[in-house]
């Protein structure tokens, strides 16, 4: 079974003094939201427990994350204070983190004036 990439909601009846044997229910789409790759710090991990906090760099809330959220390969090296990239997605109980991978990658450094002026793009 395939997913579509709208999420179909059904809208209630706003006029009660329509018959109700008459009127059609209305069908309205619903866009899904698509989850998007963010960069944050591993706040708090312990081997021991099986969840943790990642502070994204973009955002104020801290999200939580469970072991099973973490790529296999990255569950042996994840630790405090390493940077990781992860999906954000609200939840019933705040923000969580899902597919963590640790970020094996760093950005270069931001161009100055000098390379800017030179025609840097």
């Amino acid at each position: 079974m395939t997913q579509s990439a709208i999420d179909w909601d059904v809208a209630p009846t706003s006029d009660p003094a329509v018959d109700a044997g008459t009127a059609m229910a209305t069908v309205l789409p619903r866009a899904k939201t698509i989850p998007t790759r963010r960069v944050g710090v591993v706040k708090s991990y312990t081997p021991r427990k099986t969840f943790g906090l990642v502070a994204a760099t973009a955002q104020p809330c801290d999200a939580i994350f469970n072991i099973e959220d973490v790529a296999p390969d990255d569950r042996a090296r994840l630790d405090c204070g390493q940077t990781v990239t992860f999906e954000m997605i609200a939840g019933p109980d705040g923000p969580s983190a899902r597919q963590i991978r640790i970020d094996g990658t760093t950005l270069p450094p931001p161009p100055d004036d000098a390379m800017i002026s030179k025609g840097w793009r």
